[in-house]
């Protein structure tokens, strides 16, 4: 009798594999079944803890309405507002403060709150506010939101040892911008979130950004999972059941947004709970199953007395070629059917093999290439969407500066001709200079704004020398180089290529590199000037300071028009969006390396111009 058909004579004898794959079948039909009646269950809970809190909050809000409406505030004196607002205050115990602000967020009467709420039986239900949490209260009212739609809920909030809050604001009618402001309590949704937890569940509510409000598990604080699941459920705003881990157990979750608040409401269950009946399924499948396998094993015992020798050598290969040592096996010879799977085998082992190393090398090759460009379409990525960015600001600067020019030039102009009727004992001289000195550095402004849109447009011009704008910009910061003990090291290369473009505009880039590296060292450091070539193709110009340096944070905005980290006032922060628009105006780009502490260095690359035709 052959192999083959002693195997099928086993395998029709024991059936394991029928009887796994049902009883796993039977298994997880099983548990998709209890995981969506829980999931439904558990979704059910969320929906209603989230409809409450936005019930609570709506009756917050809607009952503010109320008395913005028919207390006359606007006509009423400090003294009586006050008088006034312990009306909400008193009748609504969730509600820890109440004011009245105007449209710069300042009180128009004292804000109503108690810092011992327990010494008055009549505010049992208060909460105590202290000048800490009135001052975060004042700064989380939505006030320009409720002068907007009239009615407006801020994000909820946290201070230390009490429940969150959050903060509505409703807009007064009348002649003045006033807005009506309190605070509430969210702490009956934490016993509600809490109640949860004693019916073997735990509850969190959080904010629109993801932040603990109210929990009822221990610990009080989400895991990984949960943390995704919340991220996902807010980004959605849509319910979501999954099962998530706690600890080492998992549990089934469920996330249910609060409608037009943004927050989340997650309730979880142990999975071990959901699915008890389930697990016993699998457990009488695995039971079967080792069963069957027993059976198997003795059954195979009695018909691989004659083959335990070849099939173990056969293991012992397969094994070594998991382990990744690729040998073939000399134990099995024969003409029978052993003897043919045994050369076949060897041939497959020899074949894994040479197909391994060539996957290897092939592996080795594309983990580089992908790398490789990876590393060119981020920086593509990053040119493309600032070049987008700086040409809609160019866009917007172009039409500002078209409007202010004419106005500027006429005040200037006004200015200077009424300094020269004043005599130069008038006491309103002063006053004039600081106007023509303002008004200036306006139009300095305007300037720089249609220098940034100008070169945002290709540039042409003429070839020239690279060192050429370097040097003469150089020679512009002289006597302030030596002013402020400042050492300068040029670096120029010989036998550079030419460059196309406006050497003006060349230096005019140089120039404003300079400018920041002086003011990034106002107690004198070194500053390093490089003219360099790449290959032959580009023209690199590098200005190197031993300054404060950039933060890895800001380096993304440095080129960003009235983007500035410099403390002096007339600094608008033009500069290194001006150098960007002339470097990408010439085909080129301008990045930089800084370290905080250690200084900074721009590096401009730009593409070298192409050879002069010559006719013969």
């Amino acid at each position: 009798m052959s192999f083959r058909i002693k195997i099928w004579l086993a395998l029709c004898a024991v059936g394991v594999v029928p009887l796994v794959v049902l009883g796993w079948l039977s298994y997880q039909s099983s548990r998709t079944q209890v995981a969506e009646v829980v999931g439904r269950m558990q979704t059910q809970h969320a929906l209603e803890l989230a409809h409450g809190a936005e019930r609570f909050v709506a009756t917050g809000a809607a009952t503010l309405q109320l008395s913005a409406s028919y207390l006359p505030f606007d006509q009423l004196r400090p003294d009586e507002i006050a008088a006034v607002l312990a009306i909400p205050y008193r009748q609504f115990p969730f509600v820890n403060a109440v004011a009245v602000v105007d449209e710069r967020a300042e009180a128009v009467a004292p804000p109503l709150f108690e810092r011992s709420p327990q010494e008055h039986p009549e505010l049992a239900g208060h909460e105590a506010v202290d000048e800490a949490a009135l001052e975060l209260f004042s700064r989380r009212i939505p006030l320009e939101a409720a002068l907007a739609a009239r009615v407006a809920v801020g994000p909820p909030y946290l201070s230390p040892g009490r429940p969150a809050q959050v903060a509505v604001a409703v807009r007064i009618d009348g002649a003045r911008a006033q807005v009506l402001a309190a605070e509430l309590s969210l702490a009956d949704l934490q016993r509600r979130v809490e109640s949860l937890a004693k019916a073997g569940q735990v509850a969190f509510l959080v904010g629109p950004d993801g932040g603990l409000l109210a929990h009822g598990s221990p610990g009080g604080a989400l895991g990984d999972d949960e943390r995704a699941l919340v991220a996902r459920g807010l980004r959605e705003a849509a319910p979501l059941v999954r099962t998530v881990r706690r600890g080492t157990e998992p549990w089934l979750a469920a996330f249910a947004p609060v409608p037009r608040l943004g927050w989340g409401i997650v309730v979880a269950e142990p999975a071990a709970k959901a699915f008890g009946a389930v697990e016993r399924v699998k457990a009488y499948t695995i039971a079967w199953a080792a069963l069957g396998l027993a059976l198997a094993i003795a059954l195979g015992g009695l018909l691989a007395r004659g083959l335990s020798r070849p099939i173990a050598a056969l293991s012992e290969v397969a094994r070594a070629a998991t382990a990744g040592a690729l040998a073939p096996s000399s134990a099995i010879e024969g003409d029978d059917e052993l003897g043919q799977f045994g050369r076949a085998f060897n041939h497959m082992i020899g074949e894994l093999k040479r197909r391994d190393d060539e996957i290897h090398r092939f592996n080795e090759e594309l983990q580089q290439r992908v790398e490789e460009r990876t590393a060119e379409l981020r920086a593509a990525q990053d040119q493309i969407l600032r070049a987008r960015r700086l040409s809609a600001i160019g866009s917007l600067g172009a039409g500002v500066a078209h409007e202010l020019n004419n106005p500027l030039t006429s005040v200037i102009g006004l200015a200077t001709a009424l300094k020269r009727d004043l005599g130069k004992e008038n006491p309103k001289l002063q006053a004039l200079e600081l106007l023509i000195e303002q008004a200036g550095r306006a139009a300095r402004i305007v300037s720089d704004l249609r220098q940034f849109t100008t070169h945002e447009q290709e540039a042409g011009g003429g070839q020239f020398s690279p060192e050429e704008p370097v040097k003469a910009a150089l020679a512009c910061f002289e006597d302030q180089l030596e002013a402020q003990q400042i050492t300068l090291v040029r670096d120029f290369a010989q036998g550079l290529p030419q460059l196309q473009g406006a050497p003006m505009q060349i230096q005019q880039l140089v120039a404003h590199l300079l400018q920041n590296a002086i003011n990034a060292m106002p107690h004198g450091g070194e500053l390093r000037v490089g003219v360099g070539g790449v290959e032959g193709d580009a023209i690199k110009i590098s200005v190197s300071d031993t300054g404060k340096g950039v933060p890895k944070e800001l380096r993304e905005r440095i080129f960003d028009p009235f983007f500035s980290t410099k403390d002096l006032p007339s600094q608008v922060g033009m500069g290194l969006a001006l150098c960007y628009g002339i470097a990408e105006a010439h085909h080129g780009r301008i990045t930089v390396e800084s370290e905080v502490g250690k200084g900074s260095t721009f590096t401009v690359l730009l593409p070298a111009a192409p050879p002069r035709g010559h006719l013969y």
